[in-house]
């Protein structure tokens, strides 16, 4: 009894480990991410982000593609050089899209599991991996 309920506690306590360990740029490079609105009613196509090789960033920031020079220093996402295309889509979805930009240069923490990223600027930005892109 005793042996099956310490082999519980440990196979818990490496799950917890597993899903909250350091991001690196070899952690996030050739994976493919998904942003997941609160709002399931949104009108515009979701914001992707793509880590390359040699930590390149890249993808759609809500109406504009995008691309950068990833770094991850100390927990934190920052994307230099970003450049993007000048398409004008409505003022709701330029603002967010402005705000994921800001927050991409300015830097955001990072919370990293196997299938979530989540950017933790002024608010909560969760993304879900997108599986069979780098595959």
């Amino acid at each position: 009894m005793k042996i099956s309920f310490l082999l519980c506690f440990l196979s818990v306590m490496l799950m917890g480990c597993s899903s909250t360990g350091t991001v690196n740029a070899d952690t996030l490079k050739y994976s493919s991410w998904q942003f997941v609105p609160k709002d399931t009613g949104a009108k515009h196509e979701p914001i992707r982000i793509e880590f390359l090789d040699a930590f390149r960033v890249n993808g759609f920031a809500g109406c504009n593609r995008f691309f950068g020079q990833g770094e991850v220093k100390e927990g934190q996402l920052f994307v230099s050089d970003i450049g993007m295309t000048r398409k004008l889509c409505d003022p709701a979805t330029n603002e967010h899209e402005q705000a994921f930009l800001n927050m991409l240069q300015i830097g955001v923490r990072l919370q990293h599991s196997q299938n979530e990223l989540v950017l933790l600027g002024d608010s909560k930005w969760h993304f879900k991996l997108v599986k069979g892109h780098f595959d």
